[in-house]
């Protein structure tokens, strides 16, 4: 036995008196401000958001008809009997709230912009009309031009259905009831599971906008809403997003229905997780939805966010940015916020260490079997830079004192809390005195 206390006391004076008992020597790190404390491009939490309504295009004070317009023309004695009312469209159960009651027979717009109406020769040119022009211009060719019927005939125009643009919205963001908060991040597993496991490619929607409401806004609020935390800061859109297999000459004459190439995008999305294999001539608009402090925010007209047939609105996950913990921390992985920043401190105490704490709540917040009379106090973050792994070591009281000490995380970094060779040393002390130690043991 008198061996065995030798033994134990000489390894207590080698940790005290080297630092074989720490990972890695303080020779070998460097100090917090080595290097500057912000994330690569700019500090997150200084960025701001841009102003959401510039998603919406601008709506004209009068909205004007255009190809495939569904109207609804009511001509007493030409398109119903004198004695007949006109039928009614867009009221009871089923009926979109964004419809608005009409009356008359449906006629559509043609591709041309006019309408073919029954008793004229000719056909009416009624695109970028309102819908007073529109009732006008039909009394006129009804009662003037050929006096069809009476000049106090009973003549309506109202609109039935707006046209509608085929988009294609891809999102690759988690969906809401995906979402998890960074501290069930923390105690599920100790290991990020929830973020990492979350992640999927998403899905591809198409969506029919009606006119004056095809935007970028319109096709977020359809599908989700705005772009999530898991998402890149920015709204793509590609312009022409067929390639050169859609754009046949079928399609392109206008024999296949004009949501053939959208559904493809969607049906090949939904299949590969990809849309690599499209076209690269694809016009592409990128709206950044948060700025830096000293950047201009975009200066978006209404052509940029309003979207046209074939368009795709593609929502990009952004890349898992997290950092992983050890030592005396539960060993875990968990993700970098994307729109603040996070410091050391912050990111022990997501993880589920302690800093600052007592003797008492630091012994029953670490994973180590030996009780602990001292906390640990070694932070180390380490850290690749071009190739080459730094070794940051950050002092537990210095840091409380001095926030230049709380360096911001970055991607991929480790951050392990260590004792001291003296802190293991009284460490390892306290649990000798705790045991059944008996006097005759050291005879």
């Amino acid at each position: 036995m008198k061996k065995t206390i030798k033994a134990f006391w000489a390894c207590l004076l080698v940790c005290a008196t080297t630092s074989g008992c720490v990972s890695i020597p303080n020779s070998q790190t460097v100090p917090a401000g080595y290097f500057k404390s912000k994330i690569h491009g700019g500090v997150r939490s200084e960025m701001e958001q841009i102003n959401f309504v510039k998603l919406r295009m601008d709506k004209p004070a009068e909205e004007l008809l255009g190809p495939n317009d569904v109207l609804g023309i009511y001509i007493a004695g030409i398109t119903g009997a004198v004695d007949e009312p006109p039928p009614i469209h867009n009221i009871g159960p089923g009926v979109s709230t964004n419809d608005r009651p009409a009356s008359g027979y449906p006629y559509q717009v043609r591709s041309d912009g006019t309408l073919s109406l029954p008793m004229l020769p000719e056909p009416i040119y009624v695109e970028g009309m309102s819908l007073v022009q529109a009732e006008e211009a039909i009394r006129a060719a009804y009662t003037l031009k050929r006096q069809i019927v009476r000049a106090d005939a009973n003549i309506s125009v109202s609109m039935i259905k707006r046209r509608t643009y085929h988009v294609t919205v891809i999102r690759e963001d988690i969906a809401a009831d995906d979402m998890r908060s960074s501290s069930n991040n923390a105690t599920l597993n100790g290991k990020g599971t929830a973020y990492m496991a979350g992640m999927s490619r998403g899905t591809a929607t198409s969506l029919e906008l009606p006119a004056y409401r095809n935007d970028v806004l319109e096709a977020l609020s359809q599908t989700g809403g705005l772009p999530g935390l898991n998402a890149k800061n920015e709204v793509v859109i590609l312009r022409k997003a067929y390639s050169e297999e859609f754009s046949n000459t079928d399609y392109m004459s206008g024999d296949l229905d004009v949501g053939y190439a959208q559904s493809q995008v969607a049906d090949r999305y939904n299949a590969t997780g990809t849309i690599s294999d499209l076209s690269s001539e694809l016009g592409i608009v990128r709206i950044p939805l948060r700025v830096g402090a000293n950047e201009e925010p975009p200066q978006l007209t209404s052509e940029d966010v309003t979207l046209y047939d074939g368009d795709v609105v593609y929502i990009q996950s952004r890349e898992a940015e997290v950092y992983y913990t050890g030592g005396l921390i539960k060993g875990g992985v968990y993700p970098i916020p994307r729109d603040y920043d996070l410091d050391v401190m912050g990111a022990i105490a997501t993880a589920g260490g302690t800093v600052g704490a007592s003797a008492g709540a630091a012994a029953s917040n670490t994973s180590s079997r030996v009780g602990s009379l001292v906390p640990a106090s070694r932070i180390l973050v380490l850290r690749e830079v071009n190739g080459k792994q730094y070794a940051i070591q950050i002092k537990q009281k210095e840091m409380l004192r001095d926030p230049s000490q709380r360096i911001l995380i970055e991607p991929n970094d480790v951050i392990l809390v260590e004792y001291t060779p003296i802190e293991l040393w009284f460490n390892m002390l306290y649990n000798m005195v705790n045991l059944s130690v008996s006097p005759s043991d050291f005879d």
